[in-house]
């Protein structure tokens, strides 16, 4: 083919048909610009293919990110209800002058109330498409704008969430030492090495604890109250953050159906 426009070119100057020459002249520039022009298409179509497959990558897996968000929610939602029902309890038991019927219970309570809970969560896939400056590859602002607000409410449960536990931890050191008697421990003892038969074990236990005295019981009853403020912030935050992980994943799921 370039021999063929070269001997053209090359009969055409031969014979002196300059005008001739300079028309063909502008005519091989055009074709070259023309295919220029193509190749520059068709690369762009297939940048913009692969954008595209790269955007639904990322989409399904902020998405699973989100599911796995939502499900470790749920799992912290009822040991948020555990707490507060434990708290309740023996908010109301540090209230009564009588023994409960249920060593069992009182047990389980005191158990359930202490230790904290974290939200972790998985935020890998976002973090990765802002260190590398792919958040563009989402082409719908919507889209955008709602996998952005969510990760913002993400960090900001953590942030929140930092705050409240650390004060969850404080307050628990101040209830925690009138919890720590004896009998309490040997009533979790093995029936091998219990020392005193259960009866008297829950009796000497819960006793300790009906008979503190008053200021005793107010810093327990105000700690308890503090506690359990905090974990219901923390509750609350989780709830928002449940909510929108929940949008935002319909909001994915109507994107990609609209995509095939």
């Amino acid at each position: 083919m370039i021999k063929f426009f070269r001997k053209i070119r090359q009969n055409l100057l031969s014979e002196n048909k300059f005008s001739k020459y300079l028309i063909y002249a502008i005519g091989e520039i055009i074709l070259v610009v023309i295919g220029i022009l193509i190749a520059l298409q068709l690369n762009n179509l297939n940048d913009i293919k692969k954008d595209k497959g790269d955007e639904k990558k990322y989409l399904a897996r902020i998405q699973l990110d989100i599911k796995q968000d939502l499900a470790e929610l749920e799992r912290l939602f009822q040991g948020d209800t555990v707490k507060l029902d434990a708290y309740t309890y023996l908010g109301r038991f540090f209230n009564s002058d009588s023994i409960p019927t249920n060593p069992n219970l009182l047990l389980s309570k005191s158990g359930d109330a202490f230790g904290i809970h974290w939200f972790e969560g998985k935020n890998i896939v976002f973090d990765d498409m802002k260190s590398s400056g792919k958040t563009g590859l989402i082409t719908s602002d919507s889209l955008r704008n709602s996998i952005q607000y969510y990760y913002r409410l993400f960090d900001e449960v953590i942030k929140e969430e930092s705050v409240h536990n650390n004060s969850i931890l404080k307050y628990s050191d101040n209830i925690y030492p009138f919890f720590e008697t004896g009998s309490g421990v040997d009533l979790e003892m093995p029936e091998r090495w219990k020392e005193n038969s259960i009866e008297k074990s829950f009796y000497k236990y819960s006793n300790s604890l009906i008979n503190l005295d008053e200021d005793q019981k107010k810093i327990i009853s105000d700690n308890f109250g503090l506690t359990k403020a905090n974990i219901l912030l923390n509750h609350k935050m989780r709830l928002l953050l449940h909510k929108e992980g929940l949008k935002t994943i319909k909001a994915i799921d109507v994107y990609l159906k609209q995509e095939k």
